[in-house]
């Protein structure tokens, strides 16, 4: 008889959804008896899905599969999606510790990428430089672990670096001429020569030379010779690791979150910067006692700068090379209570009721000179230093901030004038420049709305202040930018300069008809500049005839013509 004809065999995408199913539970295996031969345990997947499963991965070239990057988020997506679940139980309980714990970790970025790269950059721009001739830091919230991540975003991972010199000055007069830009620019073309780099950006033009290019991966901001940068993020760095655990970690990220939706947050823009958000959010928590401040009150020789030049931040920063601290600078983290008395309710605040608690800081202390002095003439940017709450992570007092923000600083970055309007006072702690010198009246006006709306808002919340009542902050729409127009604008005086200035507007006035009388006998009796080239009319009855340019006599060389006669005496003279 005619054999049975077998069936076809199943393509390999059967094979895999075979595979997908989880494996019937088994019992568990039976110990071998003493002198029996080992063999092997079987597994749960049949020999032919097995086999046709290598075929098929030897087929396509061991190539992985289009989706091979959906797969490899959704463990991610989800890890998220249980760290806010986990957040909004925390919250739900009451258990702050755990709430803070679940929000850095969801947004805890993987440094492997980075740092892969720039041990890439180190080995080759031995290139370009010796190895022992430079050295490639990184800084900024990479340092810091102030990173947002979000789940699903494919936005690549922002990454700011500095280019050291060890032979060369970091505060010559020259240096930004003869190293910066000569730097940024062979960088350029060496970058562009390289596989899988991409430069976006060239800016030497301006005051801090940078050039931004893309990895794969990674997006970067190259500057050089900039060693307080790396000096600011390690100490915001143990800041962070100071304190109540998380705390400022968690507020600095939920602000990012909230500036980035209202678009406030870009300092090329007029905004304030990432960094200026930080240090506001450090001020607060060591106002209320949260975190405590590291650097010390004065330097040692008590007349000396309390800042740091050039010269020396360069030297701790080369001495630091991988992240070391420098005991000399600030002293180092940790957990001990703070000097500032701290309140049992304010450790006890969830993460979103401590945002709501730095908004009301706000209004009060860096923004309260806004509504004080808007009726100062060209508005409240020309309010002096001393009206004005300066912002600090130094332990010293407002007004032995202002001494020596005034003494050792650069006088345009904190004294407002008629040209230099001045919004913000947040002193850089290393180098004592102000960090919102750079913001408009546009960016100021903008922060000062949204400040008091997202505070109204919360205000107005009815339950707990949790992740939803965040999240729907976030979803509101930025407000429409304007600025108010002072009360006085720039030019116009009032008071006593107001009443004087009416005085002379009035002897003016009554000036004026004399003025014009005596200028209408003291005018110059000259003859008309154009001749006459009609006929000359006739005289009427009554009257002398018209004085022409014909009829007038002629004035002799050297002679002077009087001015105190008048027409009709030229009149006469013609008749004559």
């Amino acid at each position: 008889p005619k054999a049975p004809e077998t069936p076809a065999p199943r393509p390999v995408a059967w094979a895999k959804r075979a595979a997908a199913p989880k494996a019937p539970e088994t019992p568990a295996p039976r110990l071998p008896r003493a002198g029996a031969p080992e063999t092997p345990q079987a597994s749960g997947v049949p020999e032919e899905v097995e086999v046709q499963e290598e075929t098929a991965k030897a087929s396509s070239g061991n190539s992985e599969p289009a989706n091979a990057g959906l797969e490899e988020q959704a463990p991610v997506e989800e890890e998220e999606e249980d760290m806010t679940k986990m957040m909004e139980v925390a919250e739900s309980v009451g258990n702050a510790e755990a709430a803070y714990e679940f929000l850095n970790s969801a947004n805890a970025q993987d440094n492997s990428t980075t740092e892969e790269l720039l041990d890439n950059l180190r080995r080759d721009l031995g290139q370009l430089w010796n190895h022992q001739d430079f050295e490639l830091e990184p800084f900024g919230s990479a340092v810091a672990d102030l990173s947002l991540v979000s789940a699903g975003s494919t936005k690549k991972i922002e990454l700011d670096i500095v280019l050291l010199f060890r032979d060369e000055a970091a505060d010559a007069k020259d240096v930004r001429q003869k190293l910066m830009i000569p730097t940024i620019t062979r960088l350029s073309t060496w970058l562009k020569s390289q596989a899988q780099m991409v430069v976006k950006n060239v800016s030497v033009q301006a005051q801090v030379p940078v050039i931004s290019f893309e990895s794969p991966k990674v997006a970067v901001e190259l500057s050089v010779q900039q060693p307080h940068n790396v000096l600011n993020s390690w100490h915001l760095r143990d800041l962070c690791e100071s304190g109540c655990p998380g705390r400022l970690r968690a507020l600095v990220r939920l602000i990012k979150m909230w500036t980035k939706s209202k678009s406030i947050v870009s300092s090329t823009e007029g905004c304030l910067g990432s960094y200026g958000y930080a240090l506001l959010a450090a001020g607060f928590l060591s106002s209320r006692g949260l975190i405590p401040l590291l650097l010390p009150s004065e330097r040692q020789g008590g007349e000396a700068s309390p800042y740091i030049d050039a010269a020396t931040a360069m030297e701790h920063a080369l001495d630091g090379v991988g992240g070391g601290l420098s005991k000399q600078l600030w002293s180092s983290p940790s957990t001990a209570p703070s000097a500032q008395p701290v309140v049992a309710s304010d450790t006890e605040m969830m993460p979103v009721e401590l945002f709501a608690a730095w908004l009301g800081w706000m209004q009060q202390a860096p923004l309260a000179f806004a509504e004080q002095h808007h009726n100062l003439t060209g508005g409240c940017g020309g309010a002096t230093l001393s009206s004005r709450h300066v912002v600090s992570l130094r332990p010293r007092t407002q007004t032995d901030l202002r001494g020596d923000v005034t003494r050792w600083s650069r006088e345009e970055s904190w004294v407002a004038g008629r040209g230099n309007q001045m919004f913000l006072t947040i002193e850089e702690p290393l180098t004592g420049e102000n960090v919102g010198r750079n913001i408009t009246a546009n960016g100021f006006w903008a922060l000062h709305s949204e400040v008091k709306r997202a505070r109204e808002f919360l205000a107005s919340w009815d339950g707990q202040k949790g992740s939803a009542c965040f999240r729907a902050l976030v979803e509101l729409p930025a407000l429409v930018r304007s600025v108010p127009p002072p009360q006085r604008p720039m030019g116009v005086p009032g008071g006593k300069q107001k009443q004087q200035q009416q005085q002379q507007q009035q002897q003016q006035q009554q000036k004026q008809p004399r003025l014009q009388t005596q200028a209408f006998h003291q005018r110059t009796l000259a003859p008309p500049r154009f001749p006459w080239t009609g006929p000359i009319p006739a005289a009427q009855p009554g009257r002398p005839p018209t004085p022409y340019l014909q009829h007038l006599p002629q004035q002799r060389p050297g002679a002077v013509r009087p001015t105190a006669r008048s027409w009709a005496d030229y009149a006469k003279s013609a008749a004559v």
